[in-house]
Parts: C-alpha cells; sequence; structure tokens
C-alpha cells in the first residue's frame, strides 16, 4: 500500500502570517489536529494540537502567527510505501504527515488514516 492510496488530499492549509487565533478556528471548525503551513503552495512547517497547547498555555497565542509557532513537518510522497511513512512519523513523535510532489503540498497523511486503511475500514 502506498501513501497515495491513503492521503486525504483536500488538505486544509494556513499561510504563515495567519494569525494563530484563525488556525485555532481551522482546527475547531474541521474537527483537525493539525495544519500544514503552505506559503505559495510549498511547505513550511505544520501547526498541531501539541504546537497549540502550548501557545495557549503562554498566554500570548494572540499575538502570535502560524509561522511563529509551527514545527518541522514530516514529509513524504505520495509513491511511497504506507510503512515507511508511519516510521517516518514514529521516528518524529508526529501523527501525521504533509504529503510533497514536486516540492507542493498533495495530501495529509495521519496514522488514523494508516490505521483505518490497514484495517480495510477506508
Amino acid at each position: 500500500m502506498r501513501v497515495r492510496d491513503v492521503m486525504v488530499e483536500d488538505v486544509i492549509s494556513v499561510g504563515p502570517d495567519e494569525p494563530l487565533e484563525r488556525v485555532l478556528r481551522a482546527l475547531s471548525e474541521e474537527s483537525i489536529h493539525g495544519v500544514p503551513v503552505v506559503d505559495d503552495g510549498r511547505l513550511v512547517g505544520i501547526v498541531t494540537s501539541v504546537d497549540v497547547a502550548w501557545a495557549l498555555a503562554t498566554g500570548e497565542w494572540r499575538e502570535l502567527r502560524a509561522g511563529e509557532v509551527a514545527r518541522e513537518a514530516v514529509k513524504v510522497r505520495p509513491d511511497d510505501p504506507l510503512e515507511l511513512a508511519l516510521d517516518r512519523m514514529a521516528a518524529a513523535g508526529q501523527d501525521r504527515a504533509v504529503v510533497v510532489e514536486e516540492g507542493r503540498v498533495v495530501g495529509v497523511l495521519t496514522v488514523l488514516d494508516a490505521v483505518r486503511a490497514l484495517l480495510g475500514e477506508e
């Protein structure tokens, strides 16, 4: 099984200058736990629910931008084996990877997506 077989192609992303408050709204409204930060189609990083918790704990979250909170994202390619993607996520301690092709974000893969696919629950 390949990453492209499991990834979500309809990616919700934000720009690096997006106020963190808007990122929080996107996470809440879409019921997702992470969002790629993209500048002109190119991956800058990712903001996850863990990053959001850190920002909220600082008490200064209203002043922060997505690019200031983003961490380095796990990157995979659409044709990578699913096991390789899972290995990279596990090594990075992240539950999602951003799928990149020719420098452009084309999808997102989560551990939950992979589990569902492997169990035949797609």
